[in-house]
């Protein structure tokens, strides 16, 4: 069974509702596997919005997006008790606090240096 299949079997009024949004008839519609394929095909002509329209319908919902976020919440939280310290990250304040700090703080001189340069000899030019 396809995704748009498991939509019409489990959300008929919502399939055919995605279905009148775009304006197609389902008069014909005898089975719920005819308005799964009536919903492909709405995909299949109209796009990425007919199947956001059809993913917002989705009976498991709920329970997919719960799953992601734990999923995600997950693998923050194993990313995150790593040592940061070993890595060139600035903290919010744009400090950095490893032993590569000394670079950092030279390329933002060199960098302000070059545009200081740059804005004496448009200056002088004109």
């Amino acid at each position: 069974m396809d995704l748009y299949t498991y939509i019409a079997n489990n959300n008929p009024y919502q399939a055919k509702s995605i279905l009148h949004k775009f304006g197609y008839s389902f008069n014909n519609i005898k089975t719920d596997n005819d308005l799964g394929l009536c919903l492909k095909q709405l995909v299949a002509r109209e796009g990425e919005n007919a199947f956001n329209d059809i993913l917002q319908n989705h009976p498991d919902k709920g329970v997919i997006i719960e799953s992601f976020l734990n999923e995600n919440k997950d693998d923050y939280q194993k990313k995150s008790s790593c040592s940061c310290a070993e890595k060139n990250f600035m903290n919010f304040n744009g400090q950095n606090d490893n032993k590569n700090s000394n670079i950092s703080k030279e390329t933002n001189v060199f960098i302000l240096a070059a545009a200081l340069i740059l804005a004496a000899a448009i200056i002088v030019k004109n």
